[in-house]
């Protein structure tokens, strides 16, 4: 299981990946996005879930929240990103573009 740190708010977070189980309890927030994709903070607010599942695995005195008090819209975008890389759920950029992939022959 890959693991990140991040700095949020001056404080040092490691990030963990979302295992399968995580994913099927968190499903309904990562479903919800797409029903709220015309309220942009509504889509963030149904993601913070997301975001404290992965931190609170190795932050469990971080409350949700606090977590929520911690974020700005800056932030919000760069840990959730680093979240959802760290689990699988997006690629880099540069595995992306196939940087990393070897040639065909």
């Amino acid at each position: 299981m890959q693991k990140h740190s991040i700095v949020v708010n001056g404080r040092q977070f490691e990030l963990s990946a979302l295992t399968l189980g995580d994913l099927r309890r968190l499903e309904p927030a990562l479903l919800g996005v797409e029903q709220k994709s015309t309220n942009g903070f509504g889509s963030m607010l149904a993601l913070l879930p997301v975001i404290h599942a992965s931190i609170s695995k190795l932050h469990p005195e971080i409350a949700f929240e606090e977590l929520e008090e911690m974020l700005d819209l800056s932030t919000f975008s760069e840990v959730l990103d680093r979240v959802l890389r760290v689990s699988g759920l997006k690629r880099d950029r540069s595995e992306a573009l196939g940087e990393d992939q070897p040639a065909a022959e």
